[in-house]
């Protein structure tokens, strides 16, 4: 009877472990790269047979800084919204590729699995790390702006599809309805990519479904130019709010990093060129109030329990409601969403080299 029960104990232990339920210290890795060279299609000298060596060497830039993270034992690494450097011909959505006869922006999405993602998977595989790689899929007539989660043995565990995008992305991008949380060896992650980080609920329905870091894959910054994610006030209420990690990753020299639940940057690299930033990030600790006083009160100095257990969905009706009262105020306001004649002739009219 001994023997059967150790052989049970052992056996929780082991699944506890494969499930992802065991939070343990991690190395989370962050991709800080700048961009290399595009085609700017509203100059006349741009030239389209540059295009896909272009979005590859972007693409294998990025690659080489992922095997330099698991170089430096990452558990995890991440790299930025749009690793194909792509996003700005979706802009252009009268210029056809030559080779397939497409819109651009459309022909240079790619399938999952496909070319790319073997190229990550492999890095992956290699180095025994966990990877989250954002690109544009194709899938069918459709595209989507996707991050790509590959495990430690360089299979896909799970994709993210962007749910809330900008007006000029919903032109040639569809969008994803999912809030999945992935579960690795360390902790539970999920992906809220480029605006969906400026929406609180996505961050909240997270943490609901107890991820314990958010990345977010980004072309906006949250921080001001050139300086420190202190700055970065919308990642670190989004943070403390849900006691939560957060992990901005966008192109540049600055605007990466992770910021612990408190609210503290754990790791950045302000000023950096073509780096890995790394935090050790131990996610078995819990986010506590020193103060006893707290404790006698509520009954626990547990901060994340303490509002987890206070809260009032049932009050929360409204979040859900399409069509809230404030909207009446903005509805003469048409968005240009499915509107082709009025995106052609935005882009012919605006001049983008103003202000």
């Amino acid at each position: 009877m001994r023997k059967s029960n150790c052989f049970l104990i052992l056996f929780l232990l082991l699944f506890s472990v494969a499930s992802g339920q065991q939070k343990r210290k991690a190395k989370i890795a962050l991709v800080q790269a700048t961009a290399l060279p595009h085609q700017d299609l509203f100059m006349d000298d741009s030239d389209l047979a540059k295009v896909r060596p272009q979005m590859m060497a972007n693409f294998d830039k990025l690659l080489g800084l992922f095997i330099e993270a698991g170089k430096m034992g990452a558990d995890l690494v991440c790299g930025p919204e749009d690793m194909q450097n792509i996003g700005a011909y979706g802009l252009h959505i009268d210029v056809k590729d030559p080779e397939t006869g497409k819109i651009l922006a459309d022909a240079l999405a790619v399938p999952v699995p496909g070319q790319l993602t073997d190229m990550v998977a492999a890095i992956a595989r290699k180095y025994n790390m966990y990877i989250i790689a954002p690109i544009y899929e194709a899938v069918g007539n459709k595209v989507y702006n996707t991050a790509v989660i590959f495990d430690r043995q360089g299979d896909i565990m799970g994709k993210h599809r962007k749910t809330v995008l900008p007006v000029l992305e919903t032109w040639l991008v569809s969008t994803g309805d999912k809030y999945e949380v992935f579960e690795t060896d360390f902790a539970s992650i999920a992906v809220a990519t480029c605006w969906e980080i400026f929406y609180p609920e996505i961050s909240s329905i997270y943490a609901l479904k107890g991820a314990d870091i958010i990345f977010n894959p980004t072309m906006a910054k949250d921080n001001k130019p050139g300086q420190s994610l202190e700055t970065a006030s919308m990642f670190i209420t989004r943070a403390k709010d849900n006691s939560v990690y957060i992990a901005p990753v966008v192109r540049g020299s600055d605007g990466n990093g992770v910021i612990d639940f408190n609210g503290e940057i754990v790791a950045e690299a302000v000023g950096k060129k073509d780096c890995v930033i790394m935090a050790e990030v131990d996610f078995s600790k819990e986010r506590l109030l020193e103060s006893k006083w707290w404790e006698t009160i509520n009954g626990t100095n547990n901060i994340k329990a303490m509002r987890l257990k206070s809260r009032r969905p049932e009050t929360y009706r409204l979040l859900t409601d399409p069509n809230p009262p404030v909207l009446e105020r903005y509805k003469n306001i048409h968005l240009t969403t499915g509107d082709r004649e009025r995106q052609l002739k935005a882009v012919k009219e605006v001049d983008y080299g103003s202000d």
